[in-house]
């Protein structure tokens, strides 16, 4: 039986106006529909990694700062104002005038409210590790507060556009098990249902302090098939869809009734492998196996020829775009003769098996060609490869949580659209990180000095050598810097964003 929940907000509007909060309600005109592969595994982003719940979060929550997407700049926005006092206090002023969606105050008391609640250890929220050198939020007066963090805090206005706001009364009255499902933010929409692994509806907030968006609702399907998500793009059924494979590009150019956009985006992809031995024993503990498993492919050639150019070759998970990343390292070029080699001094001169999990492409166009060619590309150098498809990407993020994803499994990161190194190096190369299946001390050292000083040219000299050491102990298996491809209606307007967050609140119709 499928589970649909309705907001009390929400329901509370619509029954006010009169209206049942039901898709009869909406006409084509005024309605918006963007599809994801996969739904969100809650509607609280701050305790979830994946993409899906930021990109929703966007739009019923807001952020401190938002990145102006063509300069790429932090810019305003529930906060005015920041400015460091001395090494270790940030003092932020507060946009007046806003109201959450059930009409409360936001004030210097629900910020102090939201980073208490994430930094908080017995709540094990995602987003814990992102904001862990904050020390405590003091209160100055209602629209200002004050910072104190651990040690100097190099990327910390990078980091106000990564939490949204969330209500003091909601957390404390309602509690972070609701909050799951309810979210109560200050942001341009509101959700009306969650109809799980089928949709979602919002509504338009017309009490909201920002730009008004064109659309009255957003109805966000959940399509898991990436040929039903372009044939409904296709015949009108979808306005906006993500991660269009390379294949399919021309078909829908072609269509008469859609086009694609690309851009090169924050996420890195790559494969990990095992080498903290999360999931148990297994061969990529050795760096002569995961150095053989970056020299058995050719993911140059499969750049070209499967991706159609749609990547940027990278040395490590680093993304060109990326404060810190180091444009002098050089990839691994494919040398099977060298693979074969490896694997022999590790023990394994008949070859070696190898499970690969792999997730749905959810986020990442032609994931599962590209994964083919990988495949293909290790059995020749001896990797016996036994693959593991997991279609649902909550269940599959689940299993890499549980560290049950070893020893091989397909992944990316967005950084959590902050445009600095240490977004991914903290989350995927830390001892014992939650996504982290890699663990160096040495290079825990230098992931820490790059978060603890204000010098941008001491930390790009650390990140230099934190990706050297990423590379020479062939931490993972390395791909490339992903370009996004969108499927836009020819109904509507779109630029495809960077930062990898679709917002449908800058959608609008087109002009004939």
């Amino acid at each position: 039986m499928r589970r649909t929940l309705v907001s009390g907000s929400a329901l509370f509007l619509l029954l006010a106006l009169g209206c049942p909060p039901a898709a009869d309600a909406q006409t084509r005109d005024d309605t918006l529909v963007y599809a994801l592969q996969s739904d969100v595994d809650t509607w609280d982003p701050p305790n979830s990694v994946l993409r899906e719940a930021i990109i929703l979060g966007y739009h019923v929550f807001d952020h401190l700062a938002v990145r102006d997407l063509k300069t790429r700049r932090v810019v305003p926005n529930l906060a005015l104002s920041w400015k460091a006092l001395n090494d270790t206090t940030w003092e932020v002023k507060l946009r007046q005038g806003v109201k959450f969606h059930d009409g409360s105050p936001f004030t210097a008391r629900d910020v102090k409210a939201t980073f208490e609640r994430v930094l908080d250890p017995t709540k094990k929220m995602t987003a814990r590790g992102n904001h862990a050198k904050i020390k405590s939020v003091e209160i100055v007066d209602d629209h200002t507060v004050k910072f104190h963090t651990d040690g100097p805090y190099p990327i910390f206005v990078e980091r106000l556009t990564a939490l949204v706001m969330a209500s003091e009364k909601v957390i404390k009255d309602k509690g972070h098990e609701w909050m799951q499902e309810h979210p109560i933010g200050t942001g341009p929409y509101k959700l009306v249902k969650w109809d799980r692994k089928h949709e979602h509806l919002l509504v338009r907030n017309d009490e909201y302090w920002g730009p008004k968006a064109p659309y009255k609702y957003v109805r966000i399907r959940i399509i898991p098939e990436q040929a039903t998500q372009i044939a409904e793009l296709i015949s009108g059924g979808v306005d906006v869809i993500k991660a269009v494979p390379p294949d399919q590009i021309d078909v829908i150019n072609k269509s008469g009734q859609a086009r694609t956009a690309s851009s090169p985006i924050l996420r890195t992809a790559f494969l990990q492998l095992d080498q903290a031995a999360r999931s148990g024993p297994n061969p990529f503990t050795d760096r002569r196996v995961r150095q053989a498993a970056n020299l058995a492919t050719d993911m140059d050639g499969i750049i070209k020829h499967v991706l159609n150019g749609l990547g940027d070759r990278v040395a490590t998970a680093v993304n060109p775009m990326a404060f810190g990343f180091d444009a002098g390292l050089k990839p691994y070029k494919q040398d099977l003769a060298a693979a074969k080699k490896l694997l022999a001094e590790a023990g394994y001169p008949n070859g070696v098996d190898i499970v690969y999990n792999q997730g749905p492409p959810t986020v990442e166009p032609g994931l599962l060609q590209t994964d083919e060619a990988i495949v293909a590309d290790l059995t020749k150098a001896g990797f016996r490869v036994k693959q593991n498809y997991v279609g649902d990407n909550t269940v599959f993020v689940a299993r890499i949580k549980d560290s049950k994803a070893g020893p091989m499994f397909s992944f990316s990161w967005g950084y959590y659209s902050v445009f600095d190194a240490d977004a991914i190096l903290y989350d995927i190369f830390k001892c014992k990180e939650t996504y982290a299946y890699y663990c160096n001390p040495a290079m825990d050292d230098l992931i820490i000095q790059g978060r603890s000083t204000l010098d941008q040219k001491k930390r790009a000299e650390v990140y230099a050598k934190a990706q050297k050491l990423a590379f020479d102990d062939a931490a993972y298996l390395f791909k490339w810097g992903l370009r996004g491809v969108w499927g836009i209606s020819n109904r509507v307007d779109y630029q495809a964003p960077p930062d990898e967050v679709d917002r449908m609140f800058l959608v609008t119709p087109r002009k004939k």
